[in-house]
């Protein structure tokens, strides 16, 4: 069978046309694909070139036409290459491809205008064909490595085989022998090949869009299920007709517990995640109803029975024909729970701003208008809060008040450096005007915020204090009346003092006198006992009252000085043994090792503390032990004082240290009753020292503990000078060696006068006495008396103008003699002490004074010595013995100074024996620091013994 070419020119026309259809369509379909436009132009082209060469084979058409055809294919596939490189996603110039073009067009005119050579217009296109086809396949080769590369292998093949045909034909045009003539061969093969290669580069096209769909449907539907697995809410795709879950992702299995083969074909009835069947019914007839659901709140139950309430949201889809349902459960657990949280602190914030007295306000700074007031407003200005809010701030305060707090606000806005919001807080006491025209005194707190918009607001707190400030006004007026009160109490206490000290003085003065009598017989001394006895007592009250008073007034001072402690326990053994042995009690004076020798303290005060404990010890104690122990505790000294007594009840302990309290046994025993001050002033005086002091007891019948706490405070440098100790002396009088001095008293008080003069005389002294100012001075100057007994608190004696007088008149007339001033007065409540010293006095004594007293300030200031009583056994054995043992007299001396409990004579007597018998003192020295006096009888008791054994032998 054969073929002619008209026949092969029409079937290649035809399947041209059909190929620039399909390719249309396809750019139809995919019209936001680039590329497949150019490439259904491109077959166009070639398509209507191809018609026009087979126009010219049938009639005779001008060469023009000829050209024309050649460039359209050419063309054709110019396009057709811009096309595939677009769709592959090149952005190449299209002006360039133009270019191109019209050079293609050109030459084919060219040629046919300048002597129609037809083997130049055949070489051409051959040239152009297989030029293009081979750009298309070189960019075809670069897309060998994408998922379509099958197709494009198959594309790029078609095209190569193309280039070699069109390489070939355009050579074997060259090789012919009529070269001029097509030979029928060449031009069958050429439609045959035309059609194949345009039939199958078509298909190709096709087929690489379809496969790029294909590759992008799977790649959508990967990213789909990338988002469904990793979307952290609960996913779940379920069919409607039934409710079983048909894919789930993990968001589903973290919130139900449930693993997603344990939830797949299964429904939510069945899994039991609906905590209200309601719920779920509700559910299903929106989604049959309206095909959807939207934030559908419910309680979901998760395998292990605990609830989350979640949001669910659902859409019916239709899979194959039958409705199903995707799903997004959302677990809003947590923000319920800080909803209810907002909702109860927002309840809490308006229970507070409601019902407070307070009022809370916010203040524009801006704008200068108030932006929020709570409900209070009305109760401290009179208006609402919506009338507050309208008010200025100028119409709502004082013009002062409004001034104080616009200057204020002022300073903080344009001359604070810093963030305001860091800025302290800023508190004011303001005067409001209320809304009937009275004044309502406030206090403000004020700070600055920022709201929700970021805006800078004063955040306020205003409090009525009206009340508050006429309660300060009472209070002042009460302190003063109370400070007047206080002047008047201490004048009236300083006047009763005075009163009450100078007969007191006078009785027990001339009753310590009669006492050195020794005429008296047995009976007379005995009514001097009673005597010195109860006005040692009525004194020992005066002096509780006025240190109470001191107390009160501030007056007492802490001086810390050397104390040693077991020197002062030794004195307070000493001073209460006659007492204990009176009583038949037994007493125990303790001090633990590790306690300091020196301490730094009070010793006046600390003596006095104990002594008062000690007294109350004795005098509740019938039978049993008295305890008097130091101890150390870490940075401590306690002192305790400790009894087997009456012991306190526990409900009267708390109020044991309050003045004037006096418990049931003191009440009830009328011999044991005192003032009811001595713990009171104990527990103050503790705390002047920096102390404190406790008391603990069982109940009644128990005994009673009291401890006198102090911080241990030792010397830095060691060793201290110790205060010196009175020693018990009796003073006969000046000794006959020693000159004659004068003492001049002046005292307008009779008794006290004749008291003073009477000692004196008694102790050798020449005496004076005046009784007025004049006289005084008279007398001082014609006299010059050594020693001046100047009372200061007579009327008709002003002792504190006399005594600058003299000192003022020695200053200024030097042959006059310097007499040393001693001032005396009953008032020791005042600052009569300190106003005597700086008036010119070298000492003050308090009325009434003691024997010692005088004796103490005459030898300090005049020098003068005494003939004096020596009291038995206060002088040392010449010698403490050899060797061989200690000497007798010695033994007798350390035994009755430690049954008198001497610690200072013991102190001697061990020193006298430290050189030659070491290791016996630091025996002896242990018992006398631990108070152990009885170790040190049995001691001396054996050495005495074994003395008697060898005397006998």
């Amino acid at each position: 069978m054969t073929v002619d070419l008209l026949t092969l020119s029409i079937a290649l026309n035809l399947a041209n046309v059909l190929q620039c259809m399909a390719l249309v369509g396809l750019a139809v379909a995919n019209r936001e694909r680039v590329g497949l436009r150019w490439w259904a132009a491109g077959m166009g082209s070639l398509a209507l070139g191809l018609i026009l060469t087979t126009m010219r084979d049938v009639i005779s058409l001008p060469l023009w036409l000829h050209a024309i055809s050649n460039a359209m294919v050419g063309n054709g596939m110019l396009i057709l290459y811009y096309g595939i490189r677009r769709f592959f996603g090149d952005n190449d110039d299209p002006r360039r491809f133009i270019v191109i073009g019209l050079l293609i067009f050109i030459a084919n005119i060219v040629l046919a205008f300048t002597g129609d050579v037809p083997p130049l217009r055949r070489i051409l296109f051959s040239v152009v064909v297989s030029v293009l086809s081979i750009l298309i396949a070189v960019r075809l080769h670069h897309e060998l490595h994408t998922d379509y590369r099958l197709t494009v292998l198959f594309l790029l093949i078609v095209f190569v085989a193309n280039t070699i045909f069109f390489v070939i034909r355009g050579i074997a045009t060259m090789t012919e022998a009529n070269w001029l003539i097509v030979s029928a061969p060449w031009q069958t093969a050429t439609y045959l090949t035309a059609i194949a290669t345009t039939t199958l580069w078509t298909f190709g096209l096709i087929l690489l869009v379809n496969q790029e769909l294909i590759v992008k449907q799977r790649e959508a539907a990967q990213q789909l299920e990338l988002i469904f697995a990793a979307q952290p809410d609960a996913v779940l795709l379920s069919r409607l007709t039934d409710g079983a879950f048909m894919k789930v992702n993990q968001g589903f299995t973290e919130i139900s517990g449930y693993s997603a083969e344990e939830a797949l074909g299964k429904d939510g009835l069945k899994l039991n995640i609906w905590r209200s069947p309601e719920d779920r019914q509700r559910w299903a007839e929106l989604m049959w109803r309206e095909g959807s659901c939207s934030g559908l709140e419910f309680e979901f139950r998760r395998r292990d029975g605990t609830f989350r309430t979640c949001l669910l949201s659902s859409r019916k889809v239709m899979i194959a024909g039958v409705p199903h349902a995707i799903s997004i459960v959302h677990d809003i657990t947590e923000r319920k729970q800080i909803e209810e949280a907002l909702r109860r602190s927002d309840a809490r914030y308006r229970l507070i701003a409601e019902n407070t007295s307070d009022v809370i306000w916010l203040f524009d700074p801006v704008q200068e208008r108030f932006t929020f007031f709570s409900p209070s407003v009305q109760k401290l200005t009179g208006y609402s809060v919506t009338e507050a809010m309208a008010v200025s701030i100028t119409d709502l305060l004082t013009p002062s008040s409004a001034q104080q707090v616009l200057s204020a606000l002022h300073y903080m806005l344009h001359e604070w450096q810093g963030e305001l919001t860091t800025a302290p807080p800023w508190v004011a006491e303001i005067e409001l005007i209320h809304r009937d025209g009275h004044e309502v005194q406030a206090e403000i707190v004020t700070t600055f915020v920022r709201d929700e918009d970021n805006r800078l607001m004063v955040l306020g707190v205003a409090r009525d204090i009206t009340a508050r400030k006429q309660a300060e006004i009472e209070l002042r007026l009460a302190r003063q009346q109370a400070e007047a009160a206080n002047r008047a109490k201490s004048a009236f206490l300083a006047n009763v003092s005075h009163e009450l000290r100078t007969p007191l003085h006078a009785v027990l003065g001339f009753a310590h006198l009669l006492s050195n009598d020794g005429e008296l017989t047995a009976t007379q001394r005995e009514y001097l006992d009673i005597i010195n006895r109860n006005g040692e007592h009525l004194l020992h009250l005066i002096n509780e009252v006025l240190d109470l008073a001191k107390i009160e007034a501030g007056r007492y001072t802490f001086t810390p000085a050397p104390v040693d402690a077991r020197r002062l326990l030794a004195d307070l053994q000493s001073l209460f043994w006659p007492r204990i042995e009176a009583k038949q009690l037994q007493f125990i004076v303790t001090c633990a090792e590790e306690v300091p020798r020196i301490i730094l303290n009070d010793e006046a005060k600390i003596r006095q503390i104990l002594i008062n404990l000690l007294e109350n010890a004795i005098k509740f104690t019938e039978v049993g032990v008295v305890k008097l122990q130091v101890e150390r505790s870490q940075q401590q000294i306690l002192f305790i004082v400790e009894d087997t007594g009456a012991g306190i009840p526990p409900l009267e302990q708390p109020y044991l240290f309050r003045p004037f309290f006096q418990g049931y046994q003191a009440v009830s025993n009328s011999s044991n009753r005192g003032a009811g001050l001595g713990l009171s002033i104990s527990y103050e005086l503790a705390r002047v020292i920096g102390g404190n002091l406790s008391v603990y007891s069982a109940g009644e019948g128990c005994g009673a503990r009291f401890t006198l706490t102090l911080p241990l405070r030792t010397p830095i440098t060691t060793p201290l000078s110790l205060p010196a100790q009175h020693e018990s002396r009796r003073v006969i009088r000046v000794r006959a060696d020693q000159p004659v001095y004068r003492m001049l008293v002046a005292d307008d008080i009779p008794a006290s006068a004749l008291l003073l003069v009477t000692l004196l005389h008694r102790l050798g002294f020449v005496v004076q006495s005046v009784a007025d100012e004049q006289t005084l001075l008279t007398m001082w100057r014609s006299w010059q008396p050594h020693m001046i007994w100047l009372d200061v608190d007579r009327t008709r004696i002003n002792g504190l103008a006399v005594a600058q007088q003299i000192r003022t008149a020695c200053h200024n007339e030097p042959g006059l003699m310097r007499p040393v001033m001693i001032a005396l007065s009953a008032n020791v409540l005042s600052d009569t002490p300190t106003t005597a010293i700086e008036s010119g006095c070298d000492e003050f004594i308090a009325k009434p004074f003691r024997e010692y007293d005088v004796i103490r300030i005459i030898e300090q200031y005049l020098h003068v010595q005494f003939d004096e009583v020596v009291p038995q056994m206060t002088t040392l054995p010449n010698g403490v013995g050899d060797d061989c043992g200690y000497d007798r007299e010695w033994c007798l001396a350390v035994r009755q100074a430690a049954v008198e409990a001497h610690f200072s004579r013991l102190q001697q007597l061990i020193t006298d024996i430290e050189s030659a018998r070491p290791d016996d003192a630091r025996r002896l020295w242990h018992w006398l620091e631990t108070f152990n006096y009885q170790a040190l009888i049995e001691w001396v008791d054996a050495i005495l013994a074994s003395q008697a054994r060898d005397s006998r032998v």
